[in-house]
């Protein structure tokens, strides 16, 4: 019997000692784990905001909303992706876009499609975004692009493509 053990060998337990013992260690496992999740994800970040070159900002009529024209290096395997991401008009949303952490706000991707459209001297292909009104957003780009996304809406801005010769 384990009391009898304890006992004999002149060892007390104390049960709330025990137990705050027991606490420390999954505090300590728990704090540890957080910090190894938040140090991936900022290392992440910075890898990713890194890669990303700002090639242009164009803001809607109203100043609501800003159109961010980037260029995505993928590293020493991969090519450049020219994207633009519609977001709210501020600092903060603008700083999340280029790191894309909170969700995907990329309305259009493409890439040269293996050097079948020429890039300009950040690896950006020929993108141009213009505002035909407040709530809709013209891109154009050139018609040999290989087009890896483009949404048609985000919130309560349309997006139209026009590829071009």
């Amino acid at each position: 019997n384990r009391s009898n053990l304890i006992c004999r060998t002149g060892m007390s337990v104390d049960a709330s000692s025990l137990r705050w013992k027991s606490l420390r260690l999954w505090c300590a496992v728990l704090a540890s784990l957080v910090l190894l999740v938040l140090f991936g994800m900022v290392g992440c970040t910075a890898y990713v905001r890194w890669g990303t070159t700002v090639v242009g900002d164009f803001l809607s009529p109203d100043e609501k909303w800003d159109a961010v024209l980037i260029v995505r290096n993928g590293g020493a395997m991969t090519g450049y992706a020219t994207a633009i991401s519609v977001v709210r008009a501020n600092w903060l949303a603008r700083e999340l876009a280029l790191c894309a952490l909170y969700r995907p706000v990329h309305v259009f991707v493409g890439d040269d499609n293996d050097g079948k459209v020429p890039c300009g001297s950040q690896g950006q292909i020929n993108v141009k975004a213009r505002w035909a009104s407040p709530t809709e957003l013209v891109v154009t780009y050139p018609a040999e692009t290989r087009v890896l996304r483009a949404d048609s809406k985000v919130n309560s801005v349309t997006i139209r493509y026009a590829p071009s010769e």
